[in-house]
C-alpha cells in the first residue's frame, strides 16, 4: 500500500479541480437513465457471485492460509494478465457487450462446477483460478463501460455504479456462509451462479440502449461483424432489430 501511495503522489499527473460541485443525490438521479442501470444492475449480481467466491471458497478448501493464499495468488496472476492483455485485444476485436456476457457466462460455469465438486479441493482450487481469467476481462470491460453508459460526469456514473454494485458484495459472504453452514456447502456456489446467470439476462435487457457498446473498437465505423461470442441470440433466442451505432 505504501507503493501504490508512492506511486500516485509521484506519477501520475495531478488532476484539475472539480468544474462544478455535485450533490450527494446527484449519483441516485443518474441512476434514471437506463443504461447505467443495467451496467450497474449487471456489476451487483456478478459482484455477488464473485464475493461469494472471494469468501465462502476457503471454508471448504479447508487448507492453512499460507496453502489459500498461493491459491488466490494464482487467481490475481490470472485477473492481472487478462485485465491488462486479454481484454482490450478482445474488446478490439468483438466489443465490449458481447465480451462482457461471454465471460460472465463462463464464470457462471466456472461457479456451477465448483458447486458440483465442492467436496473436491482440487477442483475447487483449480475452480478459483480460472475465475480469475473471466474476472480480469470482466472488471476492465464493465468498468470502462460504465463511464460511457449515461450522459452524465465520469465521476457520478461511478458513483451511482459502485453504490448499487457493492450492494451484492455486502450480501453475498454472509448468505453464502449461511447458506453453507445451514444447508450444505455446494449451495452457495449454486447461487453465486445463478446470479451471475442473471446478470447476463439483464446486460442482455439492456442491448438497445447499450448498442455503442456492441462495436468492436476496431470496427468503430462500420457494423460489427458477426460474433461467435454470446450474443442475447443465441443466449436467449432474441430477435432483435439493428440499430445505428452512431
Amino acid at each position: 500500500m505504501t507503493i501504490a501511495l508512492a506511486a500516485t503522489a509521484f506519477l501520475l499527473p495531478a488532476s484539475p479541480p472539480a468544474p462544478r460541485r455535485t450533490s450527494i443525490i446527484e449519483p441516485l438521479k443518474a441512476l434514471r437513465h437506463r443504461s447505467l442501470a443495467t451496467v450497474a444492475v449487471t456489476a451487483l449480481l456478478y459482484n455477488f457471485g464473485f464475493f461469494t467466491l472471494l469468501a465462502f471458497t476457503p471454508f471448504p478448501l479447508a487448507m492453512s492460509a499460507r496453502q489459500i493464499g498461493l491459491i488466490f495468488f494464482g487467481w490475481g496472476i490470472g485477473l492481472a494478465l487478462t485485465s491488462v492483455f486479454a481484454a482490450p485485444r478482445l474488446q478490439r476485436r468483438f466489443g465490449t457487450l458481447p465480451v462482457v456476457m461471454t465471460s460472465l457466462l463462463l464464470f457462471a460455469a466456472d461457479l456451477a462446477v465448483m458447486g458440483v465438486y465442492a467436496h473436491h479441493r482440487g477442483v475447487l482450487a483449480a475452480g478459483v483460478i480460472v475465475a480469475g481469467l473471466f474476472l480480469g476481462v470482466n472488471n476492465t470491460l464493465i468498468t470502462e463501460a460504465v463511464m460511457g453508459a449515461a450522459p452524465v460526469e465520469r465521476g457520478t456514473a461511478s458513483a451511482a455504479y459502485s453504490f448499487v454494485r457493492f450492494s451484492g458484495g455486502a450480501v453475498a459472504p454472509w448468505l453464502a456462509g449461511k447458506l453453507g453452514e445451514e444447508i450444505n456447502i455446494q449451495l452457495p456456489f449454486y447461487v453465486g451462479a445463478f446470479a451471475v446467470l442473471l446478470a447476463v439476462g439483464v446486460l442482455a435487457s439492456g442491448w438497445k440502449p447499450l448498442s455503442h457498446l456492441r462495436v468492436p473498437t476496431a470496427h468503430s465505423e462500420a457494423e460489427p461483424p458477426p460474433s461467435p461470442l454470446l450474443t442475447p441470440e443465441r443466449a436467449f433466442g432474441l430477435k432483435l432489430v439493428p440499430t445505428s451505432t452512431q
